[in-house]
């Protein structure tokens, strides 16, 4: 296994030229999650595509994160317009009520699998396709659909996403990065993001502290403008009060 740098299309290409014979699969997340809230630079994911269609490998998306609307789509792969070889999701198909998670499996990887009439694809588990996990799940998306909670992401966009850049250009934080319903913004120097987060939980808004300097917010869809402007003045009120 081999990891490349972050976005890095031109270490991936490199990657390919030398051992492409010898990859099976490239997997990354259409927007990096626990690595610190990175979207992928433009046409990196389309660069992606374009590699393992070259070399005969497989492309993977790891929605567990950027599935089930929290991008405003569906999937990551229909906000980039990239089409991905498997997908595995996980978290938001049920949202976190049951445990549930999945693949899912494309033409390209699914046609081998499919060729020998005889082959048996021994996968199962103890408790695959548990009933109460997958009831929960067919519940869930149905509300997502019926309610249209995937066009929230855009509205929590604009004021979750225009509050942190608020406090940013005032110099509370520094960096803001995101996307749809997933944001993270860098803490200053001098200013401990764990020491942010417990301040934060202490006035009733949970957070969670990632890398180094990082405080991200993926909040529910059903979130409300009142609740999303809560998390922006108390992250204001902690940093200031850690200064």
């Amino acid at each position: 296994m081999h990891h490349t740098a972050r976005h890095d299309l031109d270490e991936a290409e490199a990657l390919f030229a030398e051992h492409g014979d010898r990859i099976a699969a490239f997997i990354t997340e259409p927007v990096q999650g626990a690595g610190g809230v990175h979207p992928p630079e433009p046409g990196y994911l389309q660069g992606l595509r374009r590699l393992c269609d070259e070399y005969d490998a497989l492309l993977i998306f790891d929605e567990v994160i950027t599935g089930f609307g929290r991008l405003g789509t569906w999937w990551g792969a229909d906000r980039y317009d990239v089409v991905p070889d498997l997908v595995t999701f996980a978290k938001a198909v049920t949202s976190g009520y049951q445990p549930l998670g999945g693949v899912l499996v494309g033409p390209r990887a699914l046609a081998p699998l499919e060729a020998d009439p005889a082959f048996v694809l021994r996968h199962g588990h103890t408790h695959s396709g548990h009933p109460a996990a997958c009831v929960a799940a067919s519940a869930n998306i149905a509300i997502l659909r019926d309610e249209h909670l995937l066009d929230r992401a855009g509205s929590i966009a604009e004021s979750l996403g225009g509050g942190l850049k608020r406090l940013r250009d005032e110099g509370l934080v520094g960096e803001v990065r995101g996307v749809g319903a997933i944001w993270a913004a860098e803490m200053v120097d001098g200013v401990s993001h764990l020491a942010v987060r417990d301040a934060m939980f202490d006035r009733g808004v949970i957070v969670r502290p990632l890398s180094a300097s990082t405080i991200a917010f993926c909040p529910p869809l059903v979130i409300g403008d009142d609740d999303v402007a809560l998390c922006i003045d108390v992250l204001a009120g902690a940093v200031r009060g850690l200064r």
